[in-house]
């Protein structure tokens, strides 16, 4: 009796496991239920091309292809991706394989999502299922398509590679012992660190990788390595990183490493492939410069480390600034640059993000610099920020520290040249004092030659920061204001996608026949037919219907 209640016990034991076991693989199976698998891409022969193919999830539906210049490991990667069309999948007829033709130079990676997860914003990616983790490189110069018999005299029938920064192909494949990084440097953003490097000159895109990495004590020695914190990963020949897990003051080591294939090479050299940073954790807050900082004069207060009267003068080829100096200001001090496309006046937090961009610094006495830019439609803002050692003051005021151009938001010391005539009632110069025409000499002098500083073309990752802090937070009004700069943009993709973005912002908002202005534009449709002639059909589908 006892010998047969055991046996059933354990018939009972094994029974509930194996449920709770079904239990688990049933849950885990409802998730990948809508996760596509083994995603592939190869480049086709003409050496601009790919094809994309995938095994379609187990869950029916139409599936998006999305296209990014990063790598698309998260669901808001994947909403800001540009999209290469819907296609049927899991039903008869389905598509598992499309083709990517005629891209641009450049780093490249791939998404399979299925739409109704996109539309409801819980799609789920994972790494080599349906998303891929190898970029996938353009080059500028693809290789020659070939025959299936090539002449063996190679050498005489294809001219010699014009892509002089190429390495031979012996080290193309090996890494040598000697390769580092140099020209390492740690500049404070705001409340964050960011490092940036000279790449190493044999680098391959795609191919050779920078490991980036903090410590407390010097990366000196393969024993110190061993406590240094990993912190990212980027692909040749990106050089930068911005470190924004810092939580109290301390003196940081940050380090560069270069890995191709198996093989990495860590930064053991002072200076250049590792360097030293003294990090202060509340230095945003308004405190006076520290008795260490390198200043000649000791009596220049924090507080008045602004500048004044700034004035933003239109001219041809661009917008002049000029503003008055500290009072105290002396060789030390040095002026940055900004411009964004919203007001600078939430303190250091307007600067985070990637919203504002800094287009240069100029030290004193020059008190003016010459921006140069195309015409634009728009409010742009510049701002002028008062540097002091390693200080910098990020709290603005508007017409003192910053100024708007153009639009509704424009002050009234926005001018143009002709604002620049003289008055009538001015005194003429026969009439001023000695020292009223030392200051116009001085004045004069100072217009003469204003330094001069180029307006960088944005970039999709510009684009895309811009989209993750105000489109896909739902903030329609303000994704308007910061992304019409970059419908003015020369590169063609970044203006479409901007213009596109900016009809999908005024139809959230309702104003459709702004929207349809956006949609029916060569640039958006260009960025994506499917998508605008979509959105196209809604703003009319809405005006008609009298919903305006």
């Amino acid at each position: 009796m006892k010998i047969r209640l055991r046996i059933l016990s354990i018939f009972f034991l094994m029974a509930l496991g194996n449920s709770i076991y079904a239990q688990d693989t049933f849950r885990l199976d409802n998730d990948n239920a809508s996760v596509a698998n083994s995603i592939n891409v190869e480049v086709l022969k003409d050496g601009r091309s790919v094809r994309i193919s995938w095994e379609a999830p187990r869950e029916t539906g139409e599936i998006i292809v999305a296209r990014s210049s990063s790598i698309i490991d998260n669901p808001e990667k994947c909403y800001i991706s540009d999209s290469l069309g819907k296609f049927p999948s899991g039903v008869a007829n389905g598509v598992n394989q499309i083709y990517d033709y005629n891209l641009k130079p450049g780093t490249y990676y791939y998404a399979v999502v299925l739409a109704n997860h996109v539309r409801k914003k819980d799609a789920r990616l994972v790494a080599n299922r349906n998303y891929t983790t190898i970029p996938i490189v353009i080059e500028n110069n693809p290789p020659p398509q070939t025959n299936n018999h090539p002449p063996s005299n190679t050498q005489n029938n294809y001219p010699p590679s014009t892509n002089t920064n190429q390495p031979p192909p012996e080290e193309q494949k090996y890494l040598s012992d000697n390769a580092r990084v140099t020209d390492i440097s740690v500049k404070r953003e705001g409340q964050f660190l960011r490092v940036s490097w000279e790449p190493y000159p044999k680098g391959i895109q795609g191919e050779t990788i920078y490991t980036i990495y903090k410590s407390a004590e010097p990366m000196s020695s393969m024993t110190l390595m061993r406590k240094a914190e990993k912190l990212a990963e980027v692909s040749h020949p990106e050089n930068t990183f911005l470190d924004q897990d810092l939580t109290k003051s301390q003196t940081l080591y940050y380090g560069v490493s270069v890995k191709q294939g198996l093989k990495e090479v860590l930064p053991l050299v002072q200076n250049q492939s590792f360097i030293r940073q003294f990090y202060v954790y509340d230095q945003d807050k308004r405190k006076p410069p520290k008795e260490d900082d390198v200043v000649t004069n000791p009596q220049f207060a924090y507080d008045e480390m602004h500048v004044k009267d700034l004035k933003a003068n239109v001219v041809d080829g661009g917008v002049r600034l000029d503003w008055k100096s500290p009072d105290r200001a002396d060789e030390n001090t040095v002026y940055s640059i900004y411009q964004a496309g919203k007001p600078l006046s939430g303190g250091v937090s307007t600067f985070l993000g990637g919203n504002v961009r800094k287009l240069g610094e100029v030290s004193h006495p020059d008190t003016n610099v010459m921006v140069k830019m195309k015409p634009y439609s728009g409010t742009m803002y510049f701002g002028i920020t008062v540097k002091r050692g390693d200080i910098e003051d990020f709290t603005l005021t508007q017409d003192q520290s910053y100024v708007a151009i153009g639009g509704p938001g424009a002050a009234d010391n926005t001018q143009t040249a002709e604002n620049d005539k003289p008055n009538k009632n001015e005194p003429k110069e026969e009439e001023q004092g000695p020292q009223d025409n030392q200051n116009n000499q001085n004045v004069q002098n100072n217009e003469k030659q204003p330094l001069i500083v180029e307006q960088e073309e944005p970039s999709d990752e510009e684009v895309d920061r811009v989209l993750r802090a105000t489109y896909w937070k739902n903030e329609y009004g303000e994704a308007v204001k910061q992304l019409a700069p970059y419908a003015g943009s020369n590169d063609i993709d970044i203006r479409g996608k901007a213009k596109f973005f900016l009809g999908m912002s005024f139809y959230k908002k309702g104003e459709y026949n702004k929207a349809l202005k956006f949609f029916v534009q060569k640039d958006t449709k260009n960025y994506n037919p499917e998508r605008t002639e979509f959105w196209t059909k809604q703003c009319l589908a809405r005006i008609g219907g009298g919903r305006r």
